[in-house]
């Protein structure tokens, strides 16, 4: 039955090819056999590293009868979510409506248009309180479609209509602009970063976070925290402080892998010891470029420790366990392990018992181990209860060799355990956002093997999934072909953009300037035909018909940044470097991007007191403004040392450029270092240019004022 889907580059469909449903991919062809057979449609949403959906396919699809049932009754599609992002926003949308929860698996029945009659998540195999058993379900589905037709369709058309209207309103997001962005100003957008950080603080959870468990992490929002904390006043303090909280309770808890390095998805429990154990690259994106981030600017020098080796994990775990031939990176790796036996155990290679615990590591000293058991219920589990790895606190100089040692006497042990399996297709938008962390981490954390990684991955985006011939990007690659059924999405633009912009800043070559353009221009026409933003292609007549003929870009973060902010950071950057790219900085096309970032990012004074946990991302672009406001960095002599220096003080600010660049409107005079070859930092915003200075003191207090002298020190 699974010819369909064998040779799938997802992971997730192959998973489910052997199975006795007729899948079919994510096509017009499944929908036409709908539409010619008269029967409804069953989606099948996930991803490969997702634990229920496992489950569900054990207790469900694998069943003869249950597969028979669909078979006859239904055209049944498997789709992936990260092959599909706006097909999955679309029916998640509904099933959140319709039910008021959501969630994956999602199991979602349409008209043969792709309109919605019913949905939900996970369905047990036998009833349960308050749930009923799949086959239920598929019955009682079936018997609306065949006695109630009339009424289901009334229903899809009333879904469809109000979704609309929702999209409507999401489009009004996009309807107010931020102020200019120049110094007179500031004190219009000031208040609204210390609205911010003040609602996020009284958010704060008191386990970490700002949100009750489970517990995910909040990258977009501590990216702000941190650009905040640049800030004069009051607020940069408490921006600090609350990230510093937060960053320290995750690197400490068991979301990160202590042993192999990396962030885990979520943890399920409020006190960060139960992670739900898939790695996801793009999570990890995020947090590398936040931990690299924190771990230059926290002024106190063990959470500046804690969170270098954080980044570092991470660096290496990708290295490791992500990284794939021509030097794409992997999009995840599952929650679960499968055993000889067949059985699905989450968490099985990263937990350990006690009697393992104790033989590896006697002397647990600073290791806190904590009670885990991710067993279902009916599943048949080990003797012994599995433990998690977190710390009890962070440590101490001069405890990190015995920690050292004991996570590498556990690592070797994990090491010859049967490992959790990956999915090997390469997402476009998070290969970005990656390329975008290695980046600016090989220069925070100085460490030039982390560029490499950066520049490998570019080239593959570049020479993979890049169309130049048609000026468009491919979502999706798997063993180096791209998928050219499937289009990029705005998410996989800007990602793009903003890797490229990275490493042509980082690792000094201006031709990723231009690449990085050439991907914006595609961007701004193919999602900004009119000016308004869309977060996809238009298409998809399924996505439009659940819409009632809608399209729709979404303002606010999700697991991955908002793409109308990831481009409006894009578009920032592009502003920026306009003169390494040979443009004139006051060309007309500067002013419109400027124009167009200040109306992506202009709902945040409404929503910066009410919500600012939702839109981390559009609060990093505004405080931006405030703080850097496309200011410039030329850096000129010096040690290499200091120069180093300079350009890590320039990342964190946020600047557009550095290096010895030529003087505007000249191709080869530099910009002239001190007596003797001595360091020269000149900083102009604007076209308007500070006197230069000769030392990182000075820089630091022209561009980061609320950087701490222990931080800058180190």
């Amino acid at each position: 039955m699974g010819q369909r889907i064998a040779g799938s580059a997802s992971a997730y469909l192959r998973q489910h090819a052997h199975q006795p449903v007729d899948w079919w991919p994510y096509s017009d062809e499944a929908f036409a056999e709908a539409a010619a057979r008269d029967v409804p449609v069953f989606l099948s949403i996930g991803y490969a590293a997702c634990h229920w959906c496992h489950v569900m396919a054990r207790e469900s699809f694998d069943d003869p009868g249950i597969a028979a049932y669909l078979n006859e009754h239904f055209v049944p599609i498997k789709i992936d979510r990260e092959e599909h992002p706006a097909v999955d926003q679309i029916y998640m949308a509904a099933t959140q409506t319709l039910t008021g929860a959501g969630g994956w698996p999602m199991s979602v029945f349409t008209l043969p248009d792709g309109r919605t009659i019913h949905a939900g998540t996970y369905f047990p195999p036998v009833p349960r309180p308050g749930t009923p058993s799949f086959g239920q379900v598929l019955e009682a589905v079936n018997d609306a479609w065949v006695n109630r037709r009339p009424q289901l369709v009334q229903q899809a058309t009333a879904l469809a209509d109000h979704l609309g209207s929702v999209a409507a309103g999401q489009a009004k997001m996009f309807s107010r602009s931020l102020p200019l962005p120049v110094s007179s100003d500031e004190p219009l957008l000031a208040p609204v970063v210390a609205a911010a950080v003040d609602r996020l603080a009284a958010l704060e959870d008191p386990t970490g976070g700002f949100a009750p468990a489970p517990k995910f992490p909040p990258s977009a929002v501590l990216d702000f925290l941190l650009r905040a904390g640049l800030g004069p006043g009051p607020s940069a303090v408490r921006g600090t402080e609350l990230a510093a909280r937060t960053l320290g309770t995750m690197a400490r808890g068991a979301l990160a892998d202590h042993v192999g390095g990396g962030f885990a998805r979520y943890c399920v429990d409020a006190g960060w010891k139960i992670p739900h154990f898939e790695k996801m690259l793009y999570d990890n994106a995020q947090l590398l470029g936040v931990y690299a981030r924190a771990g230059v600017q926290l002024p106190e020098a063990q959470d500046r420790e804690l969170a270098r080796r954080s980044a570092a994990g991470i660096g290496a775990w990708l290295e490791r366990e992500m990284l794939l031939p021509g030097g794409g990176f992997a999009s995840s790796l599952d929650a679960d392990t499968v055993m000889p036996d067949g059985i699905h155990r989450e968490g099985a290679t990263y937990t350990f018992s006690r009697t393992e615990a104790a033989a590896l590591v006697p002397d647990r000293g600073n290791i806190f181990w904590a009670l885990w058991d991710g067993r279902a219920a009916e599943e048949p589990g080990p003797e012994e209860p599995q433990l998690t790895i977190a710390l009890s606190r962070t440590p101490a100089p001069g405890e990190w060799a015995a920690l050292d040692a004991a996570f590498a006497a556990l690592g070797e042990a994990r090491s010859l355990r049967i490992q959790p399996s990956r999915d090997e297709k390469v997402v476009a938008g998070w290969n970005g956002l990656m390329v975008q962390s290695l980046a600016e981490a090989s220069a925070l954390l100085d460490d030039p093997a982390l560029l490499r990684l950066a520049g490998d991955a570019a080239d593959y985006l570049w020479s993979t999934h890049w169309d130049a011939a048609g000026r468009s990007l491919r979502r999706v690659s798997y063993r180096g072909q791209a998928n050219t059924a499937i289009a990029g999405v705005l998410e996989d633009y800007a990602g793009v953009a903003l890797g490229f912009q990275a490493l042509a800043v980082c690792g000094g070559e201006p031709a990723w300037i231009g690449r990085a353009n050439a991907v914006l221009r595609a961007a701004l026409e193919k999602f900004l035909p009119g000016g308004q933003p869309f977060d996809a292609p238009d298409d998809d007549p399924r996505v439009l018909a659940s819409r009632a003929g809608a399209r729709t870009a979404e303002a606010l973060d999700d697991a991955v940044p908002s793409a109308t902010s990831l481009l409006a950071s894009a578009l920032l950057n592009r502003a920026g470097l306009a003169q390494l790219a040979g443009t004139d900085p006051y060309d007309a096309g500067i002013e419109s991007d400027l124009d167009l970032v200040r109306r992506l990012v202009g709902f945040v004074p409404a929503i910066a007191d009410k919500a600012p946990h939702a839109a981390g991302s559009a609060l990093g672009v505004a405080t931006r403004f405030v703080h850097s406001s496309s200011a410039e960095l030329a850096v000129a002599g010096g040690t290499p040392a200091e120069r180093r220096s300079a350009m890590r003080l320039g990342i964190l600010a946020g600047v557009s450029q550095w290096g010895e660049m030529p003087r505007p409107g000249s191709a080869s005079t530099g910009y002239p270092p001190g007596p003797g070859g001595a360091l020269r930092l000149y900083v102009c915003r604007g076209g308007v240019c500070h006197a230069p200075v000769g030392d990182l003191q000075s820089l630091a207090s022209l561009l980061l004022p609320g950087l701490v002298q222990a931080a800058l020190d180190a």
